[in-house]
């Protein structure tokens, strides 16, 4: 089978979900993903709990299909090592406060001398360069700044961040479709180039329908009634508990043509409720928020869930189940799109990982490789890049690459 990024070789700098996640995908459609670590220990993620005889599987979640190699970097023959891995590589990927790869005398003036076409993409908090650009970043601090935790939450409530870490998730993702595009103009140019991805302009461009709609007309947004969705939006487009104590989505204001006759009518409402004038339009729903909000909790807690998206749907009204953990990784469509897969790792026992996103008809992603086990591919690599077996015992011997591996055949445990 041909992979999408066949061919491509990264070396992977990053750490916790900002840079993994983006290497993830360029690893899951093919590339060849090298995963920089520190001797004995590690990147940090690999520490996150719960864990599974050392395996952590937060960790897990965004380092398949990637090999490791242990070094030390303060070692002058761990950097030249890396530098001379940087001759054949493509990208070299990173996600440390701004400088810290110049420090460790691997930033884009080093590796471009020895690879005039290495890409050199950097993740950050806050960008390369800037008042912010020594700051910790974080995905905490990015929903803050940007605006985007004081539209979430409701009106007589605090500003409040997402249920998971989505701005890591969101700038990975723009990080990774840096370093494709950087790919695809070298094929143009010749060049490499550098890569600056950060987690503010991800949280900035998360809202960017209602940033700009700011920037050119003044518009605020503030936070909703508690329920509803978005600040400019009705009681049909929220989320209601249902009498089994579920939850659902109610997402009535768009798509149909009458949308309280439709909803009102799937809530069973009385005939003068359902026609009343005053909540025809979306004008008059959201004079009316705290009234028809009322009305349509009250409704609710009469039908189980599964009853009521029932109801609605037969009006035509879209409508959806606010899921927990146990049911979302049990939804038939989930489990048709492939979101979960399944592998047995050594010392471990059955796992499994959320699936690859997105589908390709003829280059799909698949699992190559199992999350690796610290330095578990420090013979190979090097062995690959042309170090013979005598170079490598020296460079174990010497502490400049790690012997995790080796200490695990001799009956330690894995290096998790």
């Amino acid at each position: 089978m041909t992979d999408a990024f066949e061919g491509v070789r990264i070396l992977d700098f990053t750490q916790l979900e900002q840079g993994p996640s983006a290497t993830q995908v360029l690893a899951d459609f093919g590339a060849d993903v090298i995963k920089i670590e520190r001797i004995g220990t590690g990147e940090i993620g690999r520490r996150q709990f719960p864990t599974i005889n050392g395996y952590s599987p937060h960790w897990s979640a965004t380092n398949r299909n990637k090999r490791s190699l242990s070094v030390d970097l303060k070692n002058p023959e761990g950097r030249q090592l890396i530098l001379d891995l940087a001759k054949d590589a493509d990208i070299v990927a990173s996600n440390f406060r701004p400088g810290v790869m110049d420090k460790l005398g691997l930033g884009w003036d080093d590796l471009s001398e020895v690879n005039p076409r290495i890409i050199v993409a950097y993740a950050s908090g806050y960008g390369q360069t800037g008042p912010y650009a020594q700051r910790r970043g974080q995905d905490l601090a990015a929903q803050a700044i940007s605006g985007l935790m004081a539209l979430t939450g409701a009106v007589d409530g605090p500003p409040t961040p997402s249920g998971t870490f989505m701005i890591d998730y969101l700038a990975s993702m723009q990080f990774a479709q840096g370093m494709m595009i950087a790919l695809a103009a070298r094929e143009r140019t010749g060049r490499g180039q550098v890569v600056d991805s950060c987690l503010l302009n991800a949280a900035v461009a998360s809202h960017l329908q209602e940033g700009t709609t700011y920037l050119t007309h003044g518009q605020e947004y503030p936070r909703p009634t508690a329920g509803i969705a978005h600040a400019h939006n009705t009681a049909l487009y929220g989320t209601y508990q249902c009498r089994d104590g579920k939850w659902l989505t109610l997402i009535g204001e768009f798509y149909i043509p009458r949308p309280w006759q439709q909803c009102a009518t799937a809530l069973g409402l009385a005939p003068d409720i359902v026609l009343d004038e005053r909540f025809q339009t979306n004008e008059g729903l959201l004079a009316h928020t705290e009234e028809t909000t009322r009305i349509i909790r009250e409704a609710s807690l009469r039908y189980d869930r599964d009853d009521l998206i029932a109801r609605y749907e037969a009006e035509d009204v879209l409508a959806a189940p606010v899921n927990e953990y146990a049911e979302v990784f049990s939804d038939p469509q989930v489990l048709h799109n492939e979101m979960v897969l399944e592998a047995r790792i050594p010392g471990v026992g059955d796992v499994k990982l959320v699936g690859m996103p997105v589908k390709l008809s003829d280059t799909p992603g698949r699992v190559r490789l199992l999350p690796p086990t610290l330095g578990e591919h420090n013979d190979a690599v090097l062995t690959q890049a042309g170090f013979d077996d005598d170079n490598i015992a020296r460079l174990k011997k010497n502490g400049v690459i790690g012997r995790e591996l080796d200490d695990q055949k001799s009956g330690a445990d894995p290096a998790w």
